[in-house]
């Protein structure tokens, strides 16, 4: 296939999935999170606390043990299936662009989505709390180790929850499973089992970005080999996808 004609199939099918995203009611359970997390921050803000210490360890629990996963799945582990399950699929199926590449005007467009999606709750759970506390170049340092950690985490986890939206026909109890349990439980449990969830890799890269709470003195991997889990674990997904995408019958 003509590559300038691979890209410009890719331009257009990421510019009309980022609308469906955009437009669509995940972005009212976004702006309901981040009014949750900005209300629950804000009120600990209030509160006689170590602004510095305490603010990192609510972002490190709001946003990376709790909400990073979950936002991710509720965009992606049904961005395809819906599509398959209300035929509106059959344009991608028919087209001339090879799946493979359709796949990635898919998962581009969700990847940012939820990385502007975190980005958002993270913006407003930091400033309803830092904002009542002063904001010093330590806390800003922290905002922004911690926005740069939800965008990685972004691009992890969606090419994660898009590979199982192809995968299963019901992707979203995998994603509720994965999500609220494999993530929320076993990644929570010490030992090296932890060590089987993204979660670990991203706070593990936050212990070198972050020198307040408790993500600071995380129990963690390094840094290059975090990365590349991280970075390996997204290809990894993306490719299985793409293939899962291309072989199978979009029906």
């Amino acid at each position: 296939m003509d590559l300038g004609k691979a890209l410009n199939g890719i331009s257009a099918l990421t510019m009309h999935s980022l609308r469906g995203l955009l437009l669509s009611r995940k972005v009212i359970i976004t702006a309901l999170v981040a009014l949750f997390v900005a209300f629950v921050m804000g009120y600990a803000g209030s509160q006689d606390v170590d602004a510095l210490s305490d603010g990192a360890n609510l972002l490190d629990v709001l946003i990376l043990f709790f909400f990073m996963p979950v936002m991710a799945m509720i965009f992606g582990s049904s961005l395809i299936r819906d599509e398959i399950d209300s035929k509106s699929i059959t344009h991608v199926a028919t087209a001339p662009l090879d799946r493979a590449f359709a796949y990635i005007g898919y998962y581009v467009p969700l990847a940012l989505a939820v990385s502007a999606s975190m980005i958002l709750i993270t913006t407003a759970g930091f400033l309803s709390f830092f904002i009542q506390q002063g904001v010093d170049r330590s806390a800003a340092d922290i905002y922004l180790a911690f926005t740069a950690l939800v965008v990685i985490g972004s691009f992890v986890y969606s090419s994660l929850f898009l590979a199982t939206s192809v995968l299963f026909k019901k992707p979203v109890f995998f994603g509720l499973f994965y999500a609220f349990i494999w993530e929320g439980f076993i990644g929570s449990i010490p030992g090296a089992i932890q060590k089987a969830s993204v979660k670990h890799y991203l706070r593990s890269v936050g212990s070198e970005w972050v020198d307040y709470g408790d993500i600071s003195g995380f129990d963690a991997s390094s840094m290059g080999a975090s990365a590349a889990v991280l970075l390996g674990l997204t290809l990894f997904f993306l490719v299985f996808g793409a293939y899962l995408f291309r072989e199978k019958e979009l029906s």
